[in-house]
């Protein structure tokens, strides 16, 4: 398969970058014969008492949501009192050859395959590596066919939506999809809402008792800097919002 996109170049640019995070290798994928790091940037204390996962580039044909987390990634830590674990390219060979799936043609985004020595590389790796207590996960996607932002959001009936917050704080940057239903699901301010609709990775981590497990969609038919731009915004406003929580 042709390569479409350089892994190597982006490993090379995340290790190098200055940033406040600690950088490191959490495991390899291996696929004919190359060998692909999955990389994650962490910031933990013993004084922090919530814990925030971010991923991105589950599919590697949505190569923006990593390029956003990589240009978050570079802004001081927004908020120090969280504990972070961050893997910006879960699925890089994907990101290497702008497919969905991995080198096995297996979805990395599938909450069936999140468990203890997985058959997906990918997820048996994050698995073991993802922090035991988590009360905010946030999954970075890109929508292809869309022209405006979305977000999934999973959370206790007694929480308010932060998703639906955000957006609207960021509706004039990057404009949220108003319509009331997408892929037969309701759409409420942007956010698709209960009962779940989507079986992707946040949905197995749901099942740890995270408070809120989020899926940002990025539209695919956008400006390129703006989207980046209008990801990051949404990024700190969703982070804000879940602080103003505490």
């Amino acid at each position: 398969m042709k390569e479409i996109r350089s892994y190597s170049k982006l490993i090379n640019e995340l290790i190098n970058i200055n940033v406040d995070y600690k950088v490191a290798i959490i495991g390899y994928v291996v696929y004919f014969n190359k060998v692909y790091p999955l990389l994650a940037f962490k910031h933990v204390s013993k004084m922090n008492k919530k814990t925030v996962v971010i991923t991105a580039s589950q599919h590697g044909d949505e190569p923006y949501s990593a390029h956003t987390l990589l240009k978050w990634i570079q802004q001081p830590i927004l908020i120090p009192e969280f504990n972070y674990f961050i893997c910006p390219v879960i699925n890089p060979f994907g990101y290497n050859h702008n497919c969905r799936d991995n080198g096995n043609r297996q979805d990395t985004n599938n909450a069936a395959n999140f468990i203890k020595n997985s058959k997906v590389k990918e997820l048996a790796i994050l698995y073991d590596n993802i922090p035991s207590n988590i009360n905010l996960i946030l999954d970075v996607h890109g929508d292809s066919g869309k022209r405006y932002v979305y977000m999934y959001e999973h959370k206790a009936t007694t929480l308010p939506s932060i998703a639906q917050k955000t957006l609207l704080e960021n509706d004039k940057h990057i404009p949220y999809l108003k319509q009331k239903t997408i892929y037969g699901c309701k759409l409420v301010n942007g956010v698709l809402e209960p009962p779940k609709c989507d079986i992707g990775l946040e949905g197995a981590i749901e099942k740890l008792s995270v408070d809120y497990t989020i899926t940002l969609e990025l539209p695919g038919i956008y400006d390129g800097q703006q989207r980046i731009d209008g990801g990051i915004n949404i990024i700190n406003s969703l982070l804000y919002n879940f602080k103003e929580l505490l």
